[in-house]
């Protein structure tokens, strides 16, 4: 069975299980041009519904697991998920109701040329800042929501307006996380000890909930207060779009070789859609300036400094 059958199938079982629903197929275009095929089932009376992703399902499907549990499965998750009254939209078209919970994220810019033409979004190096705001709800739980250009229209709002408020609200809701490598892991090891465990010179920053971390980056005095504490520039690797590494210069193995490294991540560990970069950065201190390390070569360690100015 190819996938466009599958997908069918998967269409015609919903439909024979909730005959009085409205069951749907939606291509969702996520970070970095991944695409997937969402289905949507809406029962009367419903005016939201969970999205179930079907294309791990396929690839399971084609690895041998049975038709008939991938659909039972789909339909666990459906009820489980599903939400049995209706959702207050308003909240949605009103900007004073989601102001105070309009946050930034990094994503890379040359990989969501097709996003980023319907999203407001600014650029900063090879990447874009882009905005998403944070529902909590009985109904739906905790969820966020990337804000498009249609939003701004509704909400009669700018891109600058939503990064003014970000600046503010990312730090504030998400707070910061900075902690050597080996803390993580070794977390029961007392501070005192940790040197005779020390695996790495590397930090790792991210937020508190672990989502979306790499923006931290961004936050005013941060990268700054972290140079103050190392009396030494440092490098700045992208593990993903959830956190990053900070890894002092004097301390670090030649640039080339942290390149080679990241790219090999992202490759081989990194899902897709949580690539941030295939760049490395450097921050300098003097300058409060965070760039892209531009080798010619990866045997060259020579260095160009391609940067931008923080806070």
């Amino acid at each position: 069975m190819n996938y466009s059958d599958f997908l069918s199938k998967i269409c015609r079982d919903m439909e024979k299980r909730y005959t009085k629903a409205s069951v749907s197929i939606q291509p969702v275009l996520k970070n970095n041009s991944r695409r997937l095929d969402g289905l949507l089932i809406l029962q009367p009376g419903e005016n939201i519904a969970p999205t179930i992703y079907l294309n791990p399902y396929y690839t399971r499907y084609r690895q041998g697991s049975s038709l008939n549990d991938l659909l039972d499965e789909i339909a666990d998750i459906y009820e489980a998920h599903r939400f049995p009254s209706l959702f207050d939209l308003s909240l949605l078209h009103d900007f004073n109701r989601v102001r105070d919970r309009i946050c930034f994220r990094l994503i890379n810019r040359a990989s969501n040329l097709e996003l980023l033409a319907d999203i407001p979004y600014f650029p900063f190096l090879d990447l874009a800042i882009v905005f998403f705001f944070t529902l909590e709800d009985e109904i739906i739980g905790s969820s966020t929501v990337l804000i498009h250009n249609s939003h701004l229209a509704l909400w009669g709002t700018t891109k600058e307006a939503l990064f003014s408020l970000a600046k503010t609200n990312t730090p504030t809701l998400s707070g910061h996380e900075l902690v050597p490598m080996e803390r993580l892991i070794f977390p029961d090891v007392q501070k005192e000890c940790l040197s005779s465990h020390s695996t790495t010179d590397l930090f790792v920053l991210s937020n508190k909930n672990r989502l979306f971390g790499a923006a931290c980056l961004l936050y005013k005095d941060l990268l700054p207060s972290f140079a103050d504490m190392l009396r030494d520039d440092f490098y700045v690797l992208p593990s993903s779009i959830h956190e990053v590494l900070l890894l002092p210069v004097k301390k670090s193995p030649p640039p080339n070789s942290l390149l080679e490294m990241v790219q090999d991540i992202n490759r081989t560990e990194v899902g897709p859609e949580d690539v941030l970069s295939d760049h490395i950065y450097l921050y300098q201190a003097r300058e409060n300036r965070l760039g892209i390390v531009l080798l010619a070569g990866y045997s060259n360690p020579q260095k160009s400094f391609m940067g931008q100015p923080i806070g």
